[in-house]
Parts: C-alpha cells; sequence; structure tokens
C-alpha cells in the first residue's frame, strides 16, 4: 500500500489540493470579488392603482405574473448575504394607463442597500389587463335530478333567492346568461330544503371558465316540492232525452281514471273528477265524445296523462239508424232583388235516428229534408257554412232525431242577367211540403 501512494503521490495530491483551497479562501476574503447572482421569487408590487380606480374607473383584472427573478451586482460577502432577498423589491406602474385593454408593462427592480446595483429582471416585462369592474345580476335557473321513492313525483324546485348579483370587467360579464344549480331528489318522499352551489353559465348551456367574473353568492337555498302521485276516477252526469232515460244508458270513459298531483288537502276532497253533462237526447250511440279534463286549482296532471277523456254511450233496449239526407230547402231572407245566386255545395248530410229495430226499418229516407235559412246580402260571394234544421214527416212512433241541428255549405254569385232569384225558393228536388215543415223528431 505504501509503495502504491508513493508511486503515485496521493499525499503530494491531497495536500495541494487542501493548499489550493486555502488560498482560495484567503483571496476571497481579502480582495472580495463582484458576482453577479439571480434572485428568485421577488413579489411584484403595483404603484398607481389608486390613480387608475378614481380618475378611469379601470381596475388590474389580472397579471401574466405575480413574482419576477432579480439580478444584482456587488462585492460577493454583500450579495451572499442571507438576508439580502428581503430587501430587494420588483415594480410596475399603473398609474399613467386610462383605458382598458392589455398592457406590457415594464419591471423596475430595486434594492436597499449601498454598494450593489440591479441589472435586470425576468421576466423584463408583465402583462396586465385592465378593465372597468362592474356588477349586474342574473337569474338562477335550478334543474332536478334523482328519482324520488316510489309513488312520488317531484314538483317544480323553487330557488329562495331568484337573482344573484354578478361581479368582473364589464366585457365578461355580458357573457353570462344566468346561474345554474341542481337539487337531488333520490329516494325523497317529502318536501325539503337544501343548500346548492351555483355555476355561472352562458346562453350555449356551457359553464363560464377563464374569466375574472365571481358570483357574490355562492350557494343558494331551493326547496323542492315532492308529492304522492293519486289516483282519481273520472265520471259523467247523464241528462235525460226523451225516450232515452239514465238508467238505461251505459257509459264507458277512456282512460277510467288518471294520475295527479299537487295540494294534498285538495286532492284527499277529490273522490272523483266529474267531465260535465252529456244530454242523451242529442249524444249519438257508441259514437266517442271527447271531454276536456278541467281541475281544480293546485292540482295538475301528472307526467304522460292525458289532457282529454274519450266517453261513449250505449243505450240497452234501443238501436240506431243513420240516414243520409239529400233534399236542402233553403230560404233568403235578403230583398227579392238580391244580385246573388244560391247554390248548396253539401251533397248530402248523414242524420241518426234513435228508437226501436221495427219502428227504424219503417223509415223512409224521403220523409227527411233541411231547411236553411240565410241573408245573401249579408253573407256575400263566397262559399259559406249556414245551420240547417233537419225536418222529418210521418216518423213511426218512438224513432226520434238525435241530433235536428245541423251545418250546410253553400255557395253564393253574382246573378247572371235573367237569372231567377234563387232566394226563397225551392229545389228542384225538394217536396212540395217542403217550404212549410212539420217539426220533426216524434213523427206527430
Amino acid at each position: 500500500m505504501k509503495q502504491f501512494m508513493k508511486k503515485h503521490d496521493i499525499l503530494l495530491r491531497l495536500l495541494s489540493l487542501v493548499l489550493a483551497f486555502v488560498l482560495w479562501a484567503f483571496v476571497m476574503n481579502e480582495d472580495n470579488p463582484e458576482r453577479k447572482p439571480w434572485f428568485d421569487e421577488i413579489p411584484v408590487t403595483v404603484s398607481g392603482e389608486s390613480k387608475l380606480l378614481e380618475e378611469h374607473g379601470l381596475s388590474i383584472i389580472e397579471m401574466s405574473a405575480d413574482t419576477v427573478s432579480v439580478r444584482l451586482r456587488g462585492p460577493n460577502n454583500e450579495v451572499t448575504d442571507k438576508s439580502l432577498k428581503q430587501r430587494i423589491t420588483a415594480a410596475i406602474d399603473v398609474s399613467k394607463l386610462d383605458k382598458a385593454g392589455e398592457y406590457d408593462l415594464p419591471v423596475v427592480p430595486a434594492v436597499n442597500r449601498s454598494g450593489i446595483d440591479t441589472l435586470g429582471t425576468n421576466p423584463a416585462t408583465i402583462r396586465v389587463r385592465v378593465d372597468k369592474v362592474t356588477t349586474r345580476t342574473v337569474p338562477v335557473r335550478v334543474e332536478v335530478v334523482g328519482t324520488p321513492a316510489d309513488a312520488c313525483r317531484a314538483g317544480t324546485p323553487v330557488p329562495i333567492t331568484t337573482e344573484v348579483t354578478i361581479e368582473g370587467p364589464e366585457a365578461d360579464l355580458m357573457e353570462v346568461a344566468y346561474a345554474y344549480t341542481t337539487i337531488n331528489a333520490d329516494g325523497k318522499e317529502a318536501t325539503f330544503t337544501a343548500d346548492c352551489q351555483l355555476t355561472l353559465y352562458n346562453d350555449a348551456g356551457a359553464p363560464i371558465t377563464g374569466t375574472q367574473v365571481s358570483s357574490q353568492t355562492q350557494t343558494v337555498k331551493v326547496r323542492l316540492p315532492i308529492y304522492p302521485i293519486e289516483t282519481i276516477p273520472l265520471t259523467v252526469t247523464l241528462k235525460d232525452g226523451g225516450t232515452v232515460k239514465a238508467d238505461k244508458a251505459t257509459v264507458r270513459i277512456e282512460p277510467e281514471s288518471i294520475k295527479v298531483i299537487g295540494d294534498q288537502k285538495t286532492i284527499a276532497e277529490m273522490k272523483e273528477l266529474n267531465l260535465g253533462e252529456i244530454d242523451l237526447g242529442s249524444v249519438k250511440t257508441d259514437a266517442p265524445i271527447e271531454m276536456e279534463i278541467q281541475l281544480p286549482d293546485k292540482v295538475r296532471l301528472d307526467e304522460g296523462q292525458p289532457s282529454t277523456a274519450k266517453v261513449t254511450v250505449s243505450v240497452d233496449g234501443v238501436s240506431t239508424r243513420k240516414v243520409q239526407v239529400t233534399r236542402f230547402v233553403p230560404t233568403d231572407t235578403a230583398a227579392d232583388q238580391t244580385a246573388f245566386a244560391v247554390s248548396v255545395s253539401t251533397q248530402h248530410v248523414e242524420i241518426e235516428l234513435r228508437g226501436s229495430e221495427n219502428a227504424l226499418a219503417e223509415v223512409d229516407a224521403n220523409s227527411f229534408s233541411i231547411g236553411l235559412t240565410f241573408d245573401s246580402a249579408s253573407l256575400g260571394a263566397g262559399i259559406h257554412s249556414v245551420k240547417g234544421m233537419v225536418v222529418a214527416t210521418g216518423l213511426p212512433a218512438g224513432v226520434t232525431l238525435v241530433e235536428e241541428d245541423v251545418q250546410v255549405m253553400i255557395e253564393i254569385t253574382a246573378a247572371q242577367a235573367g237569372e231567377s232569384d234563387a232566394a226563397g225558393g225551392q229545389t228542384d228536388d225538394a217536396p212540395p211540403d217542403a217550404s212549410a215543415p212539420e217539426e220533426g223528431g216524434d213523427g206527430t
């Protein structure tokens, strides 16, 4: 080993290294050479903010950096002092800005220690955005998420606060359309209130990000009604009509019942829901009637429930027969010298008769006519719908008309020279006694 160290001069080399270090320390202590170190994470201060706000109504919205690195130059023993960093500052000045926009402002470094100079900063400039900071209100929108308990339905959520105030740059505020939140109804059986977190959204339904806009209200209380779903049967009231009595009629309603939600006190009093009255003297047998479902205040149909019901009436022991009436008796109440000619556009009208099968078989279709009364001068030229009265002669006993009033289309045109006036006259196929028809319905 000794031979190896002697051969390679190990001790001599170690001694040379130690002497070099001692010499370096001596030179540094005696000569104190100049150095140019960097100091990182120096906070950037801003001057002129008060003037910017008071004179121009502007505020700093954002800065590209809030710290910089500062380079100094000075004696070694000074720049290596650990307390020196606390004496370094970096600043930007916004006092000369007078318009909203983005600006690259130079960073001015300084050091509060004699004998040390500042050489620059990294970055050398900081981009500053200034704008008017203002406020506006936006509506609160609430959406229900989750599914309530079985046989329950969530109502409309009601936020305690319907508007919130937002604050930020004037341009950014215009992008905000509403404040959005959700309330979770999962498994709920009764009405409840919850604190819900707000998020700002734009018109496209996307959350607002990357702006300096903020809401002065972060959460809002929302009340969510939870309604039990109730099933209510539908009914109608039947009114006797001629020979047809209510106790002989059978009613079929589709749907038989509806599901409703709403005020529980009101619903508890609803043993059934009556759609209205049906006159058996005018209703057509086995022909569905559409009736509107009208609910009391504070009660509404559950989702997917129909707003109308179809009611079909059948009468026991009573048959029906349909007859097409083709004879029309027009009567124009206009002056004799009317300038119009009238023709009936409707080819036939189908009417329904009711009675026993034997009596209906005896009915002669030619015994029916339809009387029309109108004023051509008042109506004027064109096609018009007028009310007609179905008249029958010699109906067998027990046979009745289901409906005596019908609608008939007529056409009024300007009369040609030499053309006889159609008003007050009869059609070619009208019966001789049709100008003075009997009152139809019971054959007397």
